[in-house]
């Protein structure tokens, strides 16, 4: 189910930025969104409300919008982990940034997310990924039954 929603130009393998603002805002930059400003500040403004750290590294950033045909997902993954200026002391290794599309079920693709997230297994292999299709691979084959 996520792995469909993967695509390996929407893959950051070996990512670092100092700020979450300016993480998210170079993986909006690989979204097809054109209002990446409007966006971002959506999903900052949230983020200020519900933080999307969910712990072992992982963050989950998250939009909806309305008008959208089909729901992206963006992934940054750093070995060395970041800890953002702008967010503590928490740090960041995967970041999965959701763009959804309300004709989507949004719910389950996040639920799905944090299960293959959760798994200490799948989590190393990411780590190890050295290209993008390794990535979108890993998470597939964990996604088969």
């Amino acid at each position: 189910m996520v792995a469909e929603f993967l695509d390996t130009k929407k893959i950051l393998i070996d990512f670092e930025e100092s700020t979450y603002r300016a993480a998210l805002h170079k993986m909006m930059g690989l979204s097809v969104e054109k209002n990446v400003e409007q966006v971002l500040e959506r999903i900052l403004s949230r983020e200020k409300v519900m933080p999307t750290a969910v712990g072992k590294g992982i963050f989950l950033p998250r939009t909806i919008i309305a008008e959208k045909s089909r729901s992206e997902i963006i992934m940054a993954l750093s070995h060395a982990g970041l800890v953002f200026e702008d967010y503590g002391t928490s740090v960041a290794n995967i970041i999965m940034l959701f763009v959804f599309s309300p004709n989507d079920d949004y719910a389950a693709i996040l639920a799905q997310s944090m299960r293959l997230l959760n798994d200490d297994s799948l989590r190393t292999a990411l780590y190890d990924c050295k290209k993008p299709a390794d990535v979108v691979t890993a998470i597939a084959d964990w996604e088969k039954p």
